[in-house]
């Protein structure tokens, strides 16, 4: 099964998606979806995310925490979810996949026509858990 790393950028109650490229054949094409992509042979999940992000923002951030695995039912891959914080200058992130990047808080994202479907239901469970856990951002993410 395909391995997948996402980041749940945040900033304070703010989340950074990507507009998804219209190319043929894309899952999710032309829609806000999460930044990250496969994992490639001998990465971790957090290596994969760091190389994605540096490659689609040119921003590679130096931690985050590990919030949980999730199987996509429509198209069958194992992706780790990663909380993420934004500690950079917003205007300093240079997009270099897909057609836009935005920050949305959970109102616009739930009355937006063009979210994949589950951006909601990861955003909400990733809110709840920063909320009542305090996940400490320097967690080791280094062998996840």
């Amino acid at each position: 099964m395909l391995e997948v790393s996402k980041a749940i950028i945040y900033h304070h109650d703010n989340y950074l998606l990507q507009l998804r490229d219209h190319t043929p054949g894309i899952v999710y094409a032309g829609v806000w979806s999460f930044f990250g992509g496969a994992i490639e042979a001998g990465e971790t999940p957090w290596q994969a995310l760091q190389r994605e992000l540096a490659e689609e923002l040119e921003w590679q951030p130096h931690w985050g925490a590990y919030l949980y695995d999730w199987v996509n039912p429509e198209h069958p891959c194992r992706i780790h979810f990663f909380a993420v914080p934004f500690t950079g200058k917003r205007s300093a992130l240079v997009l270099h996949e897909g057609q836009d990047l935005g920050w949305f808080n959970l109102d616009e994202v739930a009355h937006h026509s063009q979210m994949v479907p589950h951006v909601m239901q990861h955003l909400k469970r990733a809110h709840n858990h920063l909320s009542d856990s305090e996940i400490s951002l320097t967690t080791d993410v280094s062998r996840r």
